[in-house]
């Protein structure tokens, strides 16, 4: 079973993951409105980018649906 904590550490993990991958601050977080997980970063790659790498390392966080992530890249 597949519990709220055990999502966001993986939440966590993906965060530190796509940090590291792409040399930008990221963070995941649960928008309790909608009801999903959210990738929230500023400049650095774009969503595609992103999303490619968090496919490419899919294995590393299974309690993760990356399908149903919603991405959010500011500029400064």
């Amino acid at each position: 079973m597949i519990t709220v904590s055990t999502r966001a550490r993986s939440a966590r993990r993906l965060a530190s993951l796509l940090a590291v991958r792409t040399g930008v601050h990221v963070v995941v977080r649960y928008d309790r409105l909608l009801r999903r997980y959210q990738v929230v970063w500023i400049d650095g790659p774009d969503e595609a980018q992103m999303r490619t790498v968090a496919m490419a390392n899919a294995t590393v966080v299974p309690d993760i649906d990356l399908g149903e992530l919603l991405w959010h890249r500011s500029v400064s």
